[in-house]
């Protein structure tokens, strides 16, 4: 009785497991998004402390300015490179460009340039996972401070992990990380996980991506 017992607990563990709700499977051009994010260097380049190439994140020199961190840079670096335009310099300086691009993204300009709204983290992590380009972004509501910006990673998750540390994401910041989930990724905005935040996608032609 007590191994039919144990069989049968064991049973509804695996079954309950197999069944547990998650974001949807990683699929051959979500694949290919990955070796993109993961080929960036991000970890490398666009480093926090000195003024950059917006583009390649290659340094400059040293930065005077306590703010200088390059999360919209990488973020229109990589839009470029996927055929996305985001905005980047010469529209706009490096200087608060993640808030410009906040504002930016919500625009007609923008809509025109293939970006559209994403309703949740779900959705943005789900579209990441098929390979379109996410952005996640947050205003400073200071805006003589600068907000943050970030590309969405593909990324299997349960719902409950999804819910409590949102959606996974590469990004540049006073740490780069080629994979962080947002909570963390975010955690000098406080409240951007979940309501601070908005998430925009655009489709790449992963047929002339090289």
């Amino acid at each position: 009785m007590k191994r039919i017992a144990l069989l049968l607990f064991s049973f509804i563990s695996v079954v309950s497991h197999a069944q547990q709700a998650t974001t949807d499977s990683i699929n051959q051009d979500g694949q290919r998004l990955l070796r993109l994010l993961d080929g960036s260097k991000v970890e490398e380049l666009w480093p926090a402390g000195y003024q950059v190439n917006w583009e390649s994140g290659e340094i400059i020199k040293v930065s005077n300015s306590t703010h200088s961190t390059h999360c919209s840079a990488f973020a229109a670096s990589f839009s470029k490179k996927v055929g996305a335009y985001l905005l980047h310099p010469p529209a706009h300086g490096q200087n608060l460009l993640a808030n410009a691009q906040f504002d930016w993204l919500q625009s007609e300009e923008a809509a025109k340039e293939g970006w559209q709204k994403v309703a949740n983290g779900l959705e943005a992590q789900n579209l990441a996972n098929k390979g379109y380009l996410v952005v996640t972004a947050i205003k400073n509501p200071d805006e003589t401070k600068p907000g943050h910006v970030a590309v969405i990673r593909p990324m299997v998750k349960s719902l409950d992990l999804l819910a409590d540390e949102g959606p996974q994401v590469t990004q540049s910041g006073r740490v780069n990380h080629y994979s962080i989930p947002l909570i963390k990724g975010f955690a000098n905005h406080p409240g951007a996980w979940p309501n601070g935040v908005i998430f925009y996608k655009h489709n790449i032609d992963w047929a002339n991506i090289k």
